[in-house]
């Protein structure tokens, strides 16, 4: 089943509908055929009193007999093959009159057996007979009357009979007439649905552009009106994005006072460090150990800030942000001879600015401290996601080694200060935002490191 809510509550409506138009139809279809037959049954018992009015009574030879006229009022009767037939039996089942229209009717016993059963004077009997000579369907009504010559009385039976095609034109008439008007109703109908859910859903779209805007950094709060059944959804929604932000600012105060705090200390111990009284294994010792310290508070600083959550976040343009970085490594690492080559698409980064600076700045300082002389950063797009490659011509990584570099602490190259948490801060940024980090080989001989968010 689709996970769309408009198109599951569309297709149940359209079932439901289905359903009871299909059943409304087959209602209307029996009501109507029992109708058209009551209708039936009505003209043959017409037909069958025109008979009656029309019989007289004959005398042959002491034998008493009906006499009906060889012209009927009844143009049908007067007309072979007009479908509608009149019959006359006597008491005896023998036949003793045919219209016209009945000259070319054969009727079997076993046909008169099924008109003849159940025929008590006074009573209509009206029904389908199958015709066993002809296998075509009629309908018939049998009237069984008491005649009354003289001093004795005779019985017969006045059978009205009518072919079955006009019945079965106007049930297929009625039935095509029906099911078109029945189909077009569901059409109509779910169009009309459609509509009403469209509009019903309306608020939930707009909710959801709202969020997606936070999300994008576009605004700060749920802003459109919405109705009564979402506005608590909305409020606490607000409530929780207001709360959300007042924490993310107090973890950052915080952390910076630690910071501000932190930073004077630090700068007695590296001053004292260099004094010359200190022999040099001792200063070097005083400021690893400075360097440690640093490098333990930026560490915190940013473990506790990526436990921040991230309800919104901002659009960050990337290119100006990787063109500072660059000029600023490329200073930094000059003595060394370091050239740091880049090339970045007009891309944006969906999250907080500082994140981006410490992923970026991070993957450089790496790269231009491991490397030889080239560093090479890449940022572009790939299947609508954002990819981020920073490549060195150092020594690489080996294959065996590229899962355990990414723990806190972890360094393959003990030559350099630091304390192995960059790749650990860099891995950290990436799982924040539901991303991935590639470590490979580069084509410059050296470490490369991909990145890929979104």
């Amino acid at each position: 089943m689709t996970s769309s809510l408009r198109v599951r509550m569309l297709v149940s409506a359209g079932l439901v509908l289905i359903l009871f138009l299909g059943i409304m139809g087959a209602v209307l279809d029996n009501a109507f055929r029992v109708s058209a037959e009551q209708s039936v049954s009505e003209r043959l018992l017409l037909q069958i009193y025109a008979l009656i009015a029309a019989s007289d009574e004959s005398v042959e030879a002491d034998a008493s007999s009906l006499y009906l006229p060889e012209e009927l009022q009844e143009p049908d009767f007067n007309n072979p093959g007009s479908g509608l037939f009149g019959v006359v039996l006597n008491g005896k089942g023998v036949e003793v009159w045919r219209s016209r229209s009945a000259l070319g009717l054969t009727l079997t016993d076993e046909d008169r057996a099924v008109m003849l059963a159940k025929a008590p004077p006074g009573q209509t009997r009206f029904g389908q007979l199958e015709m066993a000579s002809s296998h075509e369907a009629l309908f018939f009504l049998a009237y069984r009357i008491i005649w009354r010559s003289g001093e004795s009385d005779a019985s017969y039976l006045y059978l009205v009979l009518q072919d079955f095609e006009p019945y079965r034109n106007e049930v297929r008439a009625f039935r095509n007439n029906l099911w078109g008007w029945l189909i077009a109703g569901v059409f109509v109908l779910v169009g009309v649905q459609a509509a009403i859910m469209y509009w019903g859903l309306r608020p939930v779209t707009g909710l959801e552009g709202d969020l997606k805007a936070i999300e994008d950094g576009r605004q700060e709060y749920l802003e459109g009106e919405y109705p009564r059944e979402i506005a608590g959804v909305t409020r606490s929604l607000n409530i929780l994005l207001a709360d959300e932000r007042r924490q993310r600012e107090k973890y950052r105060t915080t952390l910076a006072d630690l910071a501000h705090s932190l930073k004077t200390p630090l700068s007695i111990l590296r001053t004292e460090a260099a004094r010359p009284g200190l022999t040099g294994d001792t200063a070097a010792s005083l400021n690893e150990q400075v360097d440690r310290m640093n490098d333990i508070v930026s560490y915190q600083l940013e473990k506790a800030v990526a436990r921040s959550s991230l309800l919104y976040g901002a659009s960050v343009e990337i290119k100006p942000l990787a063109e500072k970085l660059v000029n600023a490594l490329s200073r930094v690492y000059q003595e060394k001879g370091v050239t740091i080559t880049w090339e970045a698409e007009s891309l944006t980064f969906s999250g907080d600015e500082r994140d981006l600076y410490e992923l970026l700045g991070n993957m450089l300082d790496n790269a231009c401290k491991y490397g030889r002389h080239q560093v090479r950063l890449t940022v572009a797009g790939a299947g609508g996601r954002l990819r981020i490659v920073v490549e060195d011509d150092g020594q690489g990584i080996e294959p065996e080694d590229r899962g355990r570099i990414l723990e806190r602490g972890a360094r393959l190259d003990s030559r350099e200060t630091g304390q192995g948490i960059g790749l650990a801060v860099i891995a950290e940024i990436v799982e924040r935002y539901s991303g991935d980090v590639k470590i490979g080989e580069s084509a410059l001989g050296g470490a490369r490191i991909s990145v890929f968010l979104g």
